[in-house]
């Protein structure tokens, strides 16, 4: 296979600081030589170099999903029942029946990704629901935003003496609390987890991604990552979040953020603030519109996080801090200026707040001020149609404030969430672009989302010098779209496909 490849007729969107749009792209091994015209690309390049004729089609540099859990997703792909889009309760149970008469063995029946706003009934499903499904096997049944779950009898039996008299007659657990059940669930096999890697990461990149943050939760996914690596078997650029429980275990081996290669790279350190705007359990300053007396879950105070962060620190590392409601992000915000050195007011580590849902005019300008990073989700906008209500009209105007963001000067990336949302680019460009009829002050461009999205995603990464944009010396990572995302009406921006993404060089 030759090293040298030259990309040709093509519409190539740059995103260099001048918005160069080239028609060429000369590659040796997994970087880019030359772009520009087709001449100038041509004579820059070895005869022999492979010339690959892209059909006149767009390229954009490679999308960088800065927040994805893509194992969980995997597993969730090969061994739980889909209750994406359940419109009822009766369609949730229908759909574990299905998936068990298809996995007859399975000492779980698990289902992944319900969402109780959806559903005709008007309430949560409940333990005497999943009953109904099966009183003898065990059933877990995540919402999916992962902060709440929901048991049958013989799933919550084993800890009923750990629940409270409501969690064991609805069967719903939310935060901590669903640990016990998730914890009961047998490991998988390193042949099941490796499946589930793979999957997921081919997955990512036929989306269209080329690089992904994405949280890893053990020693043995580590152990994986690193096997995949060695053996050259990783489809994708993989930066991975890192539990703070088990920092030591990374620090031990004299890593630190932004240790590895362009492969496989150490990322932050997670730390969670509080829980989500589905569950009710993101901290909130002021109660939820939609259920009075209810502020939601801060987990930690700032002093606490801030201990935390000194520790990161120390071990040079950038923490990643899960922040939803606007009380666990003031917190958050504060924790990191206590965390500063003295004098030092630069956040030279970058430290990031993960989702920035609920913010405010305060907020924004602290975030500015800290120099304070983000990675957000616009799909949540439309997925979460309820937020409206669950905050109200007055504080819904400073919900996912993107161009706001911007505007205050905060450096932040894109992330899908996944497996809480779809693996795809463009339906989040759409989102971005769109939003809904009652934020639309807050709509970015095409030209803003993408640079937001590779760039924005680059920086925060620490890996702007090498991703972002598709200049000399840069990384070959990018993706062959169907139409030109800058030409199509807003409202079709999701129907863009990727038709091949190319990642060093080297097309799928």
């Amino acid at each position: 296979m030759a090293s040298q490849k030259l990309f040709v007729n093509a519409r190539i969107y740059t995103l260099d600081s001048a918005g160069t749009i080239a028609e060429a792209i000369g590659v040796d091994g997994e970087r880019i030589t030359a772009v520009g015209t087709y001449d100038d690309v041509r004579a820059s390049v070895g005869r022999a170099a492979e010339e690959i004729d892209l059909a006149g089609r767009t390229v954009i540099p490679g999308c960088i999903d800065t927040h994805c859990h893509l194992i969980m997703h995997g597993l969730a792909c090969t061994r739980s029942a889909n209750l994406t889009d359940c419109r009822s309760i009766a369609e949730l149970q229908d759909r574990l029946r299905v998936h068990r008469a298809k996995n007859p063995g399975a000492a779980w029946l698990i289902g992944e990704r319900f969402d109780q706003e959806m559903f005709s009934e008007g309430r949560w499903v409940t333990r005497a629901d999943l009953d109904e499904v099966s009183k003898d096997v065990p059933i877990l049944a995540a919402r999916l935003c992962y902060h709440a779950v929901v048991g049958n009898s013989a799933a919550l039996m084993p800890v009923r003496d750990k629940l409270t008299k409501e969690q064991w007659e609805t069967g719903k657990l939310t935060e901590d609390a669903v640990g016990l059940l998730w914890d009961q669930i047998p490991d998988c096999t390193p042949e099941e987890l490796e499946r589930a890697a793979l999957h997921a990461f081919s997955e990512a990149r036929t989306a269209g991604l080329t690089s992904v943050h994405t949280q890893i939760d053990s020693l043995e996914e580590l152990a994986l990552l690193r096997k995949l690596r060695g053996e050259r078997r990783l489809p994708l650029r993989i930066r991975f979040q890192w539990p703070y429980h088990l920092m030591e275990h990374i620090v031990a081996q004299g890593l630190r953020t932004t240790s590895g290669d362009d492969w496989l790279r150490v990322g932050s350190i997670k730390i969670f603030m509080d829980g989500s705007m589905g569950a009710r359990t993101c901290a909130m300053c002021e109660e939820f519109s939609d259920d009075p007396g209810n502020c939601g879950e801060l987990f930690r105070t700032d002093k606490e996080l801030a201990e935390m962060l000194v520790a990161v620190q120390r071990n040079g590392c950038q923490a990643a801090i899960h922040a939803i409601g606007d009380r666990a992000i003031q917190q958050s915000i504060s924790a990191i200026e206590m965390a500063m050195p003295e004098g030092n007011r630069a956040n030279r580590l970058r430290h990031r707040l993960e989702h920035v849902a609920q913010t405010s005019p305060e907020i924004l300008a602290d975030m500015a001020r800290l120099d304070v990073n983000a990675s957000v989700q616009p799909q949540f906008i439309i997925t979460d149609f309820w937020t409206h209500e669950r905050v109200g009209p007055e504080r819904y105007r400073y919900t996912y404030p993107f161009k706001s963001m911007l505007k205050a000067g905060i450096k932040f990336g894109m992330g899908s969430d996944c497996p809480v949302e779809k693996l795809d680019p463009m339906q989040l460009v759409h989102r971005a672009v769109t939003r809904d009829a009652m934020s639309q002050h807050e709509c970015l461009t095409v030209d803003q989302t993408l640079r937001l999205y590779t760039l924005g995603s680059a920086y925060i990464g620490f890996e702007e010098q090498s991703k972002g944009s598709l200049e000399v010396g840069k990384l070959a990572d990018f993706a062959v779209l169907s139409e030109d995302p800058y030409a199509v009406e807003p409202r079709h921006l999701e129907h863009i496909r990727p038709l091949n993404t190319v990642v060093g060089g080297q097309m799928q």
